[in-house]
């Protein structure tokens, strides 16, 4: 942490403790995650009582920005939430708010047993990572049909989407076989670069899927990266089709989030 991030986040701290309707503030964002430039902005998530939490969001007032208690050139930057929400995203919340709070730090807190609530919401769910492996194999493989269409239709919108799409399901499938959060498209590279358990050369394949490739390079990384994780090709291009239906075309029946964030 920078020396005048520190300075800034003390002068907040002291701000919020004497008001009695914040129950907690957080650290979050760049500075948490270990990813702050001297520019970065302070992040904080604002905990308040369930009424009060309610009545900004009636109002319309959930963010957060201050530049007058900055002891830089910059700004902080907070989200408002209440002690409900953040056990809802404990429950069930998507990957990204889930590792908005990874890193995170206690600045004060008026609520018992507030760490042990955000152990319980940066822990990778574990108990789906099977099924999320076949999830994710799906939408690569479907994007890999995508990629072959739209290069016989000479698409380039499609072309640009399903190469997108191949590295961010690549990126989800070798996170989950980590059993790490993802952090959102942001910071998706710089999390997957730290994974201890990639194929070689994994980002630098990455880059070149950006670059337009040939068809059978985009063959040959599906097909090198599924036989990585341990699922068979064969069986996962039968099987995809009905997975895609189901977390693409048909999610909105079970008003689920987009399996790009889940």
């Amino acid at each position: 942490m920078f020396p005048h991030h520190a300075q800034t986040i003390e002068r907040l701290t002291t701000a919020f403790q004497s008001d009695p309707t914040v129950l907690a503030l957080l650290l979050g964002g760049s500075i948490a995650h270990g990813f702050a430039k001297a520019d970065s902005d302070v992040d904080v998530t604002i905990v308040l009582s369930s009424a009060d939490y309610q009545r900004r969001q009636r109002e319309g007032r959930l963010h957060y920005n201050n530049r007058e208690l900055c002891t830089y050139d910059g700004y902080i930057d907070g989200k408002y939430v209440d002690l409900d929400f953040l056990k809802l995203v404990a429950a069930r919340g998507s990957d990204p708010i889930r590792y908005a709070f990874e890193g995170n730090r206690i600045l004060f807190s008026r609520i018992d047993g507030l760490e042990n609530l955000l152990a319980a919401i940066v822990r990778f769910p574990v108990e789906e990572k099977s099924e999320r492996l076949q999830r994710f194999a799906a939408q690569l493989l479907a994007w890999r049909w995508y990629y072959s269409e739209s290069l016989r239709q000479q698409n380039r919108y499609l072309s640009f989407l399903a190469l997108q799409k191949l590295v961010l399901f690549s990126a989800r499938l070798i996170l989950t076989e980590n059993e790490l959060l993802f952090p959102y498209h942001k910071w998706m590279l710089r999390v997957l670069a730290a994974a201890p358990r990639q194929p070689a050369g994994l980002i630098q394949n990455l880059d070149t899927l950006l670059t337009f490739p040939p068809w059978e390079t985009v063959d040959r990384h599906v097909r090198s990266l599924l036989d990585f994780v341990g699922i068979d090709f064969a069986a996962a291009d039968g099987s995809w089709p009905t997975y895609f239906m189901k977390d693409t075309e048909l999610r909105w029946v079970a008003e689920e989030a987009c399996i790009d964030d889940i």
